[in-house]
């Protein structure tokens, strides 16, 4: 059970000591109906059915746009990144299952740098921890361990070879356990954070299993640019908000959205729960799957991302039309884009902006066709 220590409410989490913020920006005023919104279309996609086995995907936790204009494709089912051109021609695979060195045997999130450094949690290498590879030559750079589960999550890549993520630890130095969440900038090849954007510090109790495994596998959206513009904000189902921070770690706003929890339907209860399963037998705890129990009500806000002119998308969790509020990097309301079509699917897509081009790529956790494509999508 160490394992599962880190467990705790996230209801917990949410309401715990938000700071006062030096400004607050308020979206309120510019709440747009999707008849007056912009829109996300589809170009093209990667990832088949059935066929040759480098574009099938088993499990995609993760693509990014590379610096020569690639898409990399973390796939959890056959622990490898994918490198696929632009036009979706598969050209070459990074790591392996395994555990010898340059090997994975799991993986959760994937990024990348400024410089070019891929970077994934989870396990692999003999070590629980980071993972760091050479995008260009998909060479093993090394890995960074961790000493307590679970490895480090949500990473976001930043400037030269850093990157922002979420690590949780406990401390039982008073008797009483607590959960110590971090939010921090690292740099490949360091265990010592560089900067601490968030720290929480909460009793633990392992009630709500469902909450739980949410926490464990987000908790928080990040985004951050090469810049030094970081943000954070609390995946929670009774506030929206968004914190600012520079490269320092000084807060330098806050965005509030005026927005309403929103109740998930029958399906979407179900989609929910698949994924909810899916992510408690990724961290190897299929014994946790009888006592899952989906959130009747969803995040508010379910993503962060920072496009190639820095301005800051944030994907609202209430609508099933996947749907965005962008906001300049000083907080200031821009205006709202959704994404075209129906989509069946659209609650569980997850999207990844790209700080080298004007690019955007996405796919669902549950898609509606049966098996996971990687669009490629551009604003309209």
């Amino acid at each position: 059970m160490l394992k599962y220590l880190v467990f705790l409410s996230t209801l917990l989490l949410m309401n715990a000591g938000c700071k006062d913020a030096n400004q607050q920006k308020s979206s309120d005023e510019t709440q747009q109906t999707e008849d007056s919104a912009d829109y996300i279309v589809k170009i093209d996609s990667m990832g088949v059915e059935l066929g040759d086995s480098s574009e099938v995907f088993g499990a995609v936790e993760g693509a990014v746009r590379g610096p020569d204009g690639n898409i990399a494709v973390l796939d959890r089912a056959a622990c490898c990144i994918r490198v696929f051109s632009p036009d979706g021609e598969f050209l070459r695979q990074i790591s392996r299952k395994g555990n010898g060195p340059g090997e994975l045997i799991t993986t959760a999130f994937l990024t990348i740098t400024e410089d070019g450094t891929l970077v994934v949690t989870g396990d692999g290498s003999e070590i629980l921890g980071i993972h760091a590879f050479d995008y260009f030559t998909g060479q093993w750079i090394g890995s960074d361990p961790c000493y307590t589960y679970p490895p480090p999550t949500c990473l976001e890549g930043a400037s030269g070879s850093t990157y922002m993520r979420k690590f949780l630890d406990v401390d039982t130095s008073t008797g009483e356990p607590e959960v110590v969440v971090q939010i921090t900038l690292n740099e490949v090849g360091m265990e010592e954070p560089l900067v601490t954007f968030h720290e929480y510090r909460i009793p633990f109790e392992q009630d709500n299993i469902s909450d739980l495994i949410s926490l464990i596998w987000f908790g928080y959206d990040l985004a951050c640019d090469f810049s030094g513009r970081f943000y954070v904000s609390p995946r929670s189902t009774e506030e929206a908000i968004v914190y600012a921070y520079d490269s320092t770690g000084e807060e330098l706003f806050t965005i509030e959205l005026d927005i309403q929890p929103v109740l998930r339907t029958e399906e979407e209860l179900e989609t929910e729960m698949l994924i909810l399963t899916a992510r408690a037998m990724a961290m190897d705890a299929a014994e946790l799957v009888p006592s899952i129990e989906a959130s009747e009500f969803k995040s508010m806000i379910r993503g962060l991302e920072v496009d190639f002119a820095g301005n800051l998308w944030v994907l609202l969790g209430g609508p099933s039309q996947p749907t965005f509020q962008v906001f300049n990097n000083l907080g200031e309301y821009q205006r709202s884009v959704v994404l075209q079509g129906d989509q069946p699917d659209g609650n569980s897509w997850n999207f990844s902006f790209s700080n080298f081009s004007n690019s955007i790529l996405a796919y669902a956790e549950d898609p509606a066709d049966g098996f996971q494509k990687v669009w490629t999508l551009e604003v309209e």
